[in-house]
């Protein structure tokens, strides 16, 4: 009876030990699978939008990459003004280039040129401006013989006569005469001064008459300014007239030069200067200057001068 109550209760206790281990591991099976499942629910959403997912759109514009774009932008604004300032430049240098050679065309460059230009301008000043001529001897009359005793006189005397030769003019000098030539001119330079006006400076060569010269077209003086022509005409100008020894007189005009100012409208002188200085010697002659004297080695100067 102690044997069988023995084996019956071993028995039970092995059923109830089997009972508790299965149910301890369903118990198990069951809780991890849950905790599972529920962490697997739990992640789907992270794994729709995670933290790497998010950083994506600054990925695509950090603000590193910013910074880049904007500097770049910076350069090729910086690049394109430059480039634009270098062709605004250009262009500026090269309408000033063009408005120079525009300039430098009007002005006449050579001699032939300025020459040529002076000689239309002074014919086509019509009515001249208003100016004065003034004649006015140079030191004193000098000679020899009996006629130096009595320089201080005669230069008085000369210079009443020319000071009544010293008035208004309303002409050009020499306007009616021939054309400068070319071969006339010792030096010639033009300018554009900036207001509408070429400057002419014409200096011309000297000239040597004898006692019948021609005063329009006897020579670069001549032509270019005008001259006394005869001895004669020298004279009167001093109030003398000549009797004999008309041969040994001669005439010499230097330092004569013409400034004219022409305005590039119209083509007509507005201001301007013709000058020239003539030497007169007089070898052996008579004249009468007040009274009838032997002229012997005289020499004078006489200095004329147009202004307008």
């Amino acid at each position: 009876m102690k044997k069988l109550l023995a084996i019956l209760l071993a028995v039970s206790m092995l059923a109830v030990f089997a009972a508790c281990g299965a149910d301890k591991t369903d118990d198990t099976t069951t809780t991890a699978e849950d905790t599972t499942a529920e962490v697997v629910e739990e992640a789907t959403p992270a794994e729709e939008a995670t933290p790497a997912d998010e950083a994506t759109p600054a990925e695509e514009a950090t603000p590193a990459d910013e910074t880049t774009t904007a500097a770049e932008t910076k350069e090729e604004a910086t690049e394109a003004e430059s480039k634009k300032e270098e062709e605004t430049k250009k262009a500026t240098e090269s309408d000033k280039k063009e408005e120079e050679e525009t300039t430098k065309s009007n002005v006449p460059q050579t001699t032939e040129e300025i020459v040529a230009y002076y000689n239309k301008a002074r014919k086509a000043t019509k009515p001249a401006p208003k100016g004065t001529q003034t004649m006015k001897l140079v030191g004193d009359i000098t000679g020899d013989g009996a006629i130096g005793t009595f320089s201080g006189i005669l230069t008085k005397a000369a210079n009443s006569a020319l000071s009544k030769n010293s008035k208004e003019t309303d002409y050009i000098p020499a306007h009616d005469h021939a054309d400068i030539k070319v071969s006339d001119v010792k030096s010639a330079s033009a300018k554009d001064d900036g207001k509408g006006n070429i400057i002419i400076n014409i200096t011309l060569k000297d000239q040597t008459d004898g006692s019948d010269g021609d005063s329009n077209n006897g020579g670069p003086v001549a032509r270019g300014v005008g001259t006394l022509g005869s001895i004669d005409s020298a004279l009167n100008e001093m109030g003398a007239t000549m009797t004999e020894g008309r041969e040994t007189v001669t005439l010499t005009y230097t330092n004569a030069y013409i400034k004219a100012t022409v305005n590039q409208k119209t083509g007509m002188v507005t201001h301007g200067e013709w000058h020239y200085l003539v030497k007169i010697h007089v070898g052996d002659a008579r004249a009468k200057l007040g009274i009838t004297a032997h002229l012997e080695n005289i020499n004078a100067q006489v200095d004329y001068k147009v202004v307008i």
